[in-house]
């Protein structure tokens, strides 16, 4: 539920206007002549690059909204399902909530499998209010709270660690293409001699 809902708010909100390009203004002042000129200035810049320099663009372009979008999807998936736990601690935070209308009080009943019964406990009327499930989950999860700052911090550290894999293939690259060069230097010197 929150997740598609992440999911399909940040998807939409790539596609409103390009990722590498500099930011809209924002709509609070009611007046979207402002949007609608940088709109046309960048679609004029774009009309002034050559085509090459605009496939670069384009391709770029697509470039970061994909490392963006996977880098999203790896963070929300990566909180909700084993940072937060979140039906984990939903239910935690149901089961020791204080359920005032029971007065602490455990009913027992006896459960009847067929060949065998045995005595089971359990909640009088499963029923709580916000109210309770609130205090225990401040009480407890306070990170439930604060889902924007987690999901931001995580989408950070993911990218962190997209742009230093990108740096080591560059240094990987940069020094296997130095060894190759020293190697072949070194045979065709052995080769003259």
């Amino acid at each position: 539920p929150l997740e598609d809902a992440l999911r399909a708010f940040v998807t939409e909100s790539v596609n409103a206007w390009p990722m590498r390009a500099e930011l809209p203004p924002s709509f609070d002042d009611g007046n979207h002549e402002e949007f609608v000129e940088l709109q046309e200035n960048l679609e004029m810049q774009q009309g002034q690059k050559g085509r090459y320099r605009r496939w670069v663009d384009k391709r770029e372009e697509k470039k970061a909204h994909k490392n963006f979008i996977w880098a999203m999807e790896r963070t929300i998936k990566r909180y909700f399902d084993i940072d937060v736990e979140t039906p984990h601690r939903l239910r935690c935070a149901y089961a020791w909530a204080e359920k005032k209308h029971q007065d602490g009080k455990v009913e027992s009943v006896l459960v009847d499998d067929g060949l065998a019964s045995r005595k089971r406990y359990v909640e009088l009327d499963p029923k709580i209010s916000y109210e309770e499930f609130r205090e225990m989950q401040e009480e407890n999860f306070g990170q439930l709270d604060r889902v924007t700052e987690e999901l931001c911090t995580g989408l950070k550290e993911e990218l962190w660690i997209l742009q230093g894999k990108r740096r080591e293939r560059d240094v990987l690259k940069r020094e296997g293409g130095a060894f190759l060069a020293v190697v072949a230097v070194i045979d065709f010197a052995i080769m003259l001699a």
